[in-house]
């Protein structure tokens, strides 16, 4: 491959990379990412890669915005502009059960650095958590105005922990739904409702 000289070259080459190595994660899952792997993927020399990306944590790091954006998006179309907000909770909640079952592979992204202790966050990374965390924020504080949601509220540290619970709790459905089914006598959809309601009730005024 030749080599990229101007900056549009670049970012198309950066492009290719990410692209490639979004495709061996689909084909062979999160842990089998490695540098050597993408570079004979893309058809460049390692030490090309390493331009680009120092290491394989970057290029996840940069995946991964794409797929924060991606829930973020999922978020903002959920809810109406003129919904009360309790319901664009409820909502964004439902959206977000929607995202897992339908972008899986999306989803591991977003869930690898909730699951994996030392991962230092890059700033844009960081940034992209950032939006979802203030529209959460602008949620709550327009149900605080519009007098649904309770005063006391600290909205800053509910949207931390609405996202810590949610979490937790498709990563509960992920790996034991087949007991949610036999010991509570609920699918999925029902169970992760039931989880719904609890947020919605903790936020009720």
């Amino acid at each position: 491959m030749k080599r990229a000289r101007n900056e549009q070259a670049k970012g198309d080459r950066k492009q290719d990379i990410l692209n490639c190595a979004e495709e061996i994660i689909q084909e062979s899952g999160l842990e089998s990412l490695s540098i050597a792997q993408v570079a004979k993927k893309v058809g460049l020399a390692v030490g090309t890669i390493y331009l680009y990306f120092p290491k394989k944590e970057d290029i996840i790091a940069h995946l991964t915005i794409k797929s924060r954006e991606i829930l973020l998006q999922k978020f903002i179309e959920s809810g109406d502009s003129n919904s009360d907000a309790l319901k664009k909770v409820r909502m964004m909640l439902w959206a977000y059960l929607n995202f897992y079952k339908e972008h899986p592979f999306y989803h591991q992204l977003v869930s690898f650095y909730e699951t994996n202790a030392g991962l230092e966050e890059p700033e844009e990374l960081l940034m992209a958590s950032r939006k979802i965390t203030n529209y959460v924020i602008e949620v709550i504080q327009s149900g605080k105005a519009q007098g649904s949601i309770h005063p006391d509220i600290d909205e800053s540290e509910f949207s931390f922990l609405l996202w810590a619970s949610a979490v937790g709790v498709i990563q509960l459905i992920d790996v034991k739904s087949s007991i949610i089914q036999q010991q509570l006598n609920k699918n999925t959809d029902v169970f992760f409702s039931s989880y719904i309601e609890m947020i919605i009730r903790s936020l009720k005024k």
